[in-house]
């Protein structure tokens, strides 16, 4: 008994655990803890606001970067990898100029905007890039461009409630070709998703048969969510080549989607208005100053808050062009429905690239990304 009461003395002594040192650690943060009370903030309603751990638990939480490893130069960093050694990168981050949101423009079309300078960017909306893909044709798959879907910054929450909304109660057509989503309330109240239906909303998204279509018209139909593509050619080429591809297949859906409306008298897509549309767009890619399009130069195809179709343009220098507007909100949804709902969509990769992204996106509760 006497050497263990000796042994145990002398390991206290020793202070082989490191005991004193974790005390004086805790009286570092006591005397920590009561420096935070007394300098803490009170809120409006009295409360002592104390400042916790840094970096854990920030009140305003940066926003995922969905791909790409940050904002920054040059190679790997806010850069993703495309596949394709013509344009190897594209940025997670893009910035578009707010005034596109306006009833009116103030940049007419054809006329040059500023875009990236200091000052400017006060300006300008961040867009986060989704997921991207490589534009072929022909079976021999001859690569057009790289294109690229992106979301703004503002708007991902607005993003993750659609899509888990459209994940717990997905769209379909009763037997009187109504399209409904059952359970409505239930739909809206869901903020997150389980591993079980982040695989059902994958399934869904990549469906190429008519529920995938109705997923992704209810995901992009309803106004509020701004989203853009951001295409630049492999090779050189021209707007008419462009805007003949999306025509064709603006087309393609229209009578599709006409064809399955109800008892085949008509759809939406048909009558005076829906032509007029179709003619505005066709004018962007003839009347915009500008007829070639060289390899490298960027093209952004942005529908706004309310459906509109803003066409804009970067050459070499940097230097934007406002090509025009398409007010139709119709005429922007089967534009990006080509990309994204179907069996033939323009870019089978871009579409799967984009669902990953998605993914990542509904990882985590409404509001937290």
């Amino acid at each position: 008994m006497v050497l263990c009461a000796v042994g145990m003395y002398a390991v206290i002594k020793s202070d082989v655990f490191g005991l004193e040192s974790t005390a004086s650690s805790n009286s570092n943060s006591k005397e920590s803890e009561e420096k935070a009370t007394t300098d803490g903030e009170t809120n409006s309603n009295g409360a002592m606001k104390l400042d916790g751990p840094g970096g854990l638990f920030p009140s305003n939480p940066a926003l995922t970067i969905i791909h790409g490893e940050g904002e920054g130069e040059g190679e790997g960093k806010g850069e993703v990898e495309t596949g394709t050694s013509s344009i190897p990168y594209f940025p997670s981050v893009i910035r578009l100029p707010t005034w596109i949101e306006g009833e009116q423009t103030p940049v007419k079309s054809g006329e040059e905007f500023k875009s990236g300078e200091k000052g400017v960017e006060k300006e300008e909306e961040e867009y986060h890039l989704l997921g991207l893909g490589i534009r072929t044709v022909s079976f021999l798959n001859i690569q057009v461009y790289v294109v690229g879907m992106y979301v703004a910054k503002s708007d991902l929450a607005e993003l993750q409630s659609r899509l888990v909304k459209t994940a717990v109660h997905p769209p379909h057509v009763d037997e009187g070709g109504e399209k409904v989503i059952a359970n409505e309330v239930g739909a809206a109240a869901a903020t997150s998703l389980v591993s079980m239906e982040r695989d059902k909303l994958r399934e869904l998204l990549l469906d190429q048969a008519e529920r995938g279509d109705e997923a992704w018209e209810g995901i992009v139909r309803e106004n509020g969510l701004r989203t853009a593509f951001r295409i630049v050619p492999t090779r050189n080429t021209d707007f008419l080549h462009l805007r003949d591809g999306w025509v064709r297949g603006i087309t393609g859906r229209a009578k599709k989607y006409n064809a399955i409306a109800a008892g085949g008298a008509g759809g939406e897509f048909e009558g005076e208005a829906f032509g007029e549309a179709m003619g505005v767009f066709k004018g962007l890619f003839s009347g915009a100053g500008q007829k070639n399009v060289p390899k490298g130069q960027t093209l952004v195809l942005a529908r706004g808050s309310k459906g509109q179709l803003d066409v804009l343009a970067w050459g070499d220098k940097g230097v934007g062009r406002y090509m025009g507007r398409v007010s139709d909100e119709r005429i922007s949804r089967l534009v990006w429905l080509n990309y994204l709902a179907g069996k033939n969509v323009s870019s089978e990769g871009a579409r799967r690239s984009v669902v990953d992204g998605i993914m990542a996106v509904v990882e985590r509760p409404v509001g937290t990304v």
